[in-house]
């Protein structure tokens, strides 16, 4: 529960960035030989769906265009399984998935 502070379990859109930062990083560490950019800017951030504690989220991360030290990534973020609304209730699979965010953020490589 320490995902949440927020009635009926929700979970803060704060949570959803912080994974899309993840998928920036490792995308960073992959590309750049263990060394991550660091975030500028989210150019974009739509969140479409309340998430709840419990909901498995599936991140992924394309890098669509870059710079010389920069790079632009799309991230979405999309739900495989609901947790329920309320206690005693099942969990839900989501058939299709459902999209509950998405972003493009900035990052950048510092210079050597």
């Amino acid at each position: 529960m320490q995902d949440t502070h927020y009635r009926e379990y929700l979970v803060p859109a704060s949570t959803i960035l912080r994974l899309f930062g993840d998928c920036s990083t490792e995308i960073g560490l992959r590309e750049n030989k263990g060394r991550t950019g660091m975030l500028a800017a989210y150019e974009s951030a739509q969140f479409l769906l309340p998430c709840r504690v419990g909901d498995y989220l599936e991140i992924t991360a394309e890098v669509v265009s870059r710079g010389n030290r920069s790079k632009r990534v799309a991230l979405t973020a999309y739900r495989h399984v609901a947790a329920p609304e309320t206690d005693g209730q099942p969990s839900t699979i989501c058939d299709p998935p459902e999209l509950v965010a998405r972003a493009v953020l900035v990052s950048v490589t510092p210079a050597q």
